[in-house]
């Protein structure tokens, strides 16, 4: 203002009047780059909120579906003890095989859930849990392994790298204190044959005290070594599994490529008709019933075969779908046949 006062009176009017419209139109914009400054981070609060809200909303819809799978785990299990009630035998007739194809148990986000789940019976498969025994390589759960690997079209080099994974993660589990005294000459006999196969595969000798990889749960965690391809898993999945112990594999609900590699001797196309047969109502009874129907006496040991007609180990797969969401959840269930079976693992995902 000091600059106007040698102006004449009505030239200094004009630039009062233009300095305080130049001062009030930079009052305006100060106000609206504060209004747009305060928009901009209202609109950021708002969109977090919404971002809070869609978050709480998601995890309670997935709290929700947890629920409604567990549900469908603890049916299993009461299917399994009313099986195991009725029949001392394992059957694919029974109640507990026939799945569960998109039933209604509940509504998520006002939408219809359904259901689809699966019991899945571990003994039909080979147990990888049974190549060690005792501290030591099994030889004849080995040979009926890479018995199977050949028939599913498993490489024998991808066979040999499953079988030392399972080695150097279980051996610590297997260990057992020996007797004093001299081992029996069956033992020493049994010890040569474990020596000579594991050194067929390629293990260390003697193998290590102490497991030198993680425990196994499922067949993806042998993914975890470098040397196992995914397609050999792939291949392998439908036949094998892994139990916390050694089982034998269940001839009424086993697959042809399992059974003639649980057998020595038997023929695929062998195995197939007598799993046809099996499965248009001529259960095996037991044991005794398995060995009169192989027909094959004069080569088969009977000791030797690992086979039965009675399971303990289930997978419960279930998928709870709606038209947004899709929630995937198993469970390893043990059924000691006394008792409501027992959840030994469960886990979310394929």
């Amino acid at each position: 203002m000091g600059g106007f006062r040698g102006l004449p009176a009505g030239l200094r009017s004009r630039h009062c009047t233009r300095w305080r419209r130049g001062q009030a139109g930079m009052a305006v914009i100060s106000v609206l780059v504060v209004v747009a400054v305060v928009a901009v981070m209202a609109a950021a609060l708002m969109a977090r909120q919404a971002t809070a809200i869609h978050a709480a909303q998601a995890e309670q819809t997935l709290v929700q579906a947890r629920w409604l799978l567990r549900g469908e785990i603890s049916r299993a299990q009461v299917v399994l003890r009313a099986e195991a009630q009725r029949e001392p035998s394992t059957r694919l007739d029974g109640l507990w095989s026939r799945p569960i194809t998109g039933k209604v148990v509940g509504s998520l986000d006002g939408e219809p859930a359904r259901v689809f789940s699966e019991i899945i019976d571990e003994q039909s498969k080979f147990n990888l849990r049974n190549l060690l025994t005792a501290d030591e390589v099994d030889p004849t759960e080995a040979a009926t392994f890479l018995r199977l690997c050949t028939l599913v079209g498993v490489p024998p080099e991808q066979a040999r790298h499953i079988v030392r994974r399972v080695v150097v993660s279980l051996v610590a589990a297997e260990r057992r204190v020996e007797a004093a005294g001299s081992p029996s000459p069956a033992r020493i006999e049994r010890q040569a044959q474990a020596r000579a196969v594991a050194t067929q595969l390629g293990l260390p000798q003697p193998l290590p005290s102490q497991e030198e990889a993680p425990r196994l749960r499922t067949l993806d965690d042998l993914l975890s070594d470098h040397g196992i391809e995914h397609a050999a898993i792939e291949r392998l999945r439908p036949y094998a599994t892994i139990l916390p112990i050694r089982t034998r594999i269940n001839a009424n609900t086993t697959g042809p490529e399992v059974l003639a590699a649980g057998v020595p001797g038997l023929p695929l196309e062998r195995a197939r008709a007598l799993v046809q047969t099996r499965d248009r109502g001529q259960w095996f009874l037991n044991r005794g019933d398995i060995i009169n129907r192989l027909q094959m006496r004069e080569t088969l040991d009977p000791a030797e075969l690992r086979v039965g007609v009675t399971s303990r180990w289930f997978r419960v797969s279930s998928a709870l779908r709606t038209p947004h969401t899709t929630v995937l959840m198993q469970a390893l269930l043990h059924d000691n046949k006394e008792s409501l079976p027992e959840v030994v693992w469960l886990r979310e995902g394929a």
